[in-house]
């Protein structure tokens, strides 16, 4: 088989793109489709690269998988491991995974208090960029 320039700079644009969509995947809210607000206990800390997550259960036994923001944010945001500990109940507001029993965390409150809110580099709330920052 022989392969010119066009096709294997082609084929490199491919391979290049295919490696790349597990990334797109990852990112962003636009494959969390439902808002969900529920009253959980944390089970697990899971603080770290490349998102601090908590396993948090609801009454009716099932795990939920909670997404957070990349750990350095948190930490210059003020939230980190001595900001939760397992046991704590907590109330989520947030979006879940359709597939999967996975939510990505707008805010956590702990009796009404608000304990974390997802930020962006800079500080704007997750719901703040959708204008709905009085949420949490």
């Amino acid at each position: 088989m022989r392969m010119n320039a066009k096709s294997g700079s082609s084929r490199l644009v491919l391979v290049l793109g295919l490696a790349a969509l597990p990334a797109l995947a990852h990112h962003g809210w636009g494959a969390y489709t439902e808002d969900v607000e529920l009253t959980l206990v944390i089970s697990e800390l899971r603080l770290g690269n490349p998102h601090d997550r908590l396993v948090a259960t609801g009454s009716d036994g099932k795990a939920w998988n909670l997404l957070l923001a990349p750990p350095a944010r948190n930490r210059r945001f003020g939230f980190g491991p001595d900001s939760v500990s397992v046991g704590l109940e907590v109330s989520v507001l947030g979006r879940r995974h359709p597939q999967r029993q996975e939510i990505k965390v707008h805010c956590l409150f702990v009796a009404g208090e608000k304990l974390y809110a997802y930020r962006y580099d800079d500080g704007r709330s997750s719901l703040g960029r959708e204008g709905q920052d009085e949420r949490c």
